[in-house]
Parts: structure tokens; sequence; C-alpha cells
């Protein structure tokens, strides 16, 4: 496959615009070089991390070597973000020093790369709502929650203000289920709602159909 057909195979499996999703069908077999094949697992890795395949994206991104030409630099800070949050999930099960390193090291990296916008005389807002959901994650991960909470709307509000509708849903989605975990189950609910309708505008039904089942359980805790 060229890097155009691999880059519509992650697309399109995300964005559906009300068509049915697909099962991803990238490999790495027969890859012609290693830029081909850093291309299949670096889309592997943001389609497994959108479809909240945790341990599959976790592997993807441990395929891409850091110095593949496939990063470039914005490309390079998306995965590195994802990869932040993604190491989330994956400490419920490998609480290691090295998994709990990463998401630092991703907040420690987009600051720079913020940094390094300001100073050029550009504007930072490719990096400012992800930091901020990081550090959301982080807080609520070491049970932070007031902080946590004032991330997770710094986040929301910077992906808005960016128009990032795709962040801004994960932030919602995220938020909520911080809320979820801390038993606000009113908060929880409207921020998934929030989500639900960025992922709507964003569209991808697959996104839409996954905030609905995490709130398929409200029901049964109401019940």
């Amino acid at each position: 496959k060229g890097y155009l057909s691999i880059f519509r195979d992650m697309i399109s499996t995300l964005i559906d615009r009300s068509q049915p999703a697909r099962k991803n069908k990238l490999t790495v077999e027969g890859m012609q070089n290693a830029s081909h094949s850093a291309a299949i697992n670096f889309n592997g890795a943001l389609q497994a991390f959108w479809l909240g395949y945790n341990e599959r994206c976790h592997h993807c991104v441990g395929k891409v070597p850091k110095g593949s030409p496939v990063r470039g630099r914005i490309a390079g800070i998306g995965i590195v973000f994802i990869h932040g949050l993604n190491s989330f999930q994956i400490l419920k099960k490998q609480n290691t020093a090295k998994v709990r390193a990463i998401p630092r090291e991703a907040i420690a990296t987009l600051k720079v790369a913020a940094s390094q916008e300001a100073e050029a005389g550009r504007q930072s807002w490719n990096f400012r709502n992800k930091v901020r959901l990081l550090e959301a994650e982080l807080q609520s991960f070491e049970k932070r929650n007031d902080e946590a909470k004032e991330s997770y709307a710094a986040a929301i509000t910077s992906a808005r203000c960016s128009r990032f509708v795709h962040e801004q849903g994960l932030a919602c989605e995220l938020a909520g289920q911080h809320h979820k975990k801390n038993g606000d189950i009113l908060r929880a609910s409207g921020f998934f709602e929030q989500a639900k309708q960025c992922y709507a505008d964003w569209g991808s039904q697959t996104k839409v159909d996954s905030i609905n089942e995490q709130m398929e359980s409200f029901q049964e805790i109401e019940a």
C-alpha cells in the first residue's frame, strides 16, 4: 500500500459519516522498506488509540523509531501525545517506572515544542490543549482531583478555541471517565454528552457508539 492509502484506511475507520466501522486490515507483512513499515505502525497506533485498543497502540508506537521521517514535527508531537495518554491505560496492568515515565516525558516534550513556537513568534495553539489534557490525566492518576478538574476544563476550552473538535471530544470523554471513577455521575454524564456531540461533529459514529456504551453503566447504577 502507498502512504496515502495507509492514511485513508486509518481515517475511514474513524470518520465514517454513518458508514459501518471497518476492521483494521493494515499489516506489516511484505513491507518494502523501514519507512513504509513505520507508516503502517504509526497509523496503526493512531487508529488503535481512538478505538480504545490500548495494548495494540502501545505496541505500534514502540515499532515507530524516534528518528523515523514518518513522524515529522507535527505528526511526531501527535504520536507523543497519544502515547502519553495511552500510557495511563497501560499502567492499570503494568505499573512500572518505565511506563510511569511516559506521560511525564510527553508533557515535557510538548512544553518544549510550545516554547519553541512562541520563541519563533508563532502561535502555540497546537500544543496547549494537549499539555493540559496530559496534566489532567496525570493529576487524576495521582488522585489530585481538584487540580485535575481545573486541567480538564482548561484542556476542553483550549481545544475548542483551537477548533480541534476531536480533541475537545477526547478531553470531555476523559473528564467524564475521571468523574465517573470518583462517583460524580451527574458531572460524568454531562461530559459524556459533550463528548458525543463533539464526536458527532467530527463525523465519527464509532466514537459516538463508544460513548453510548460507556454511559450504559449509568443506567445500572441508577437502577
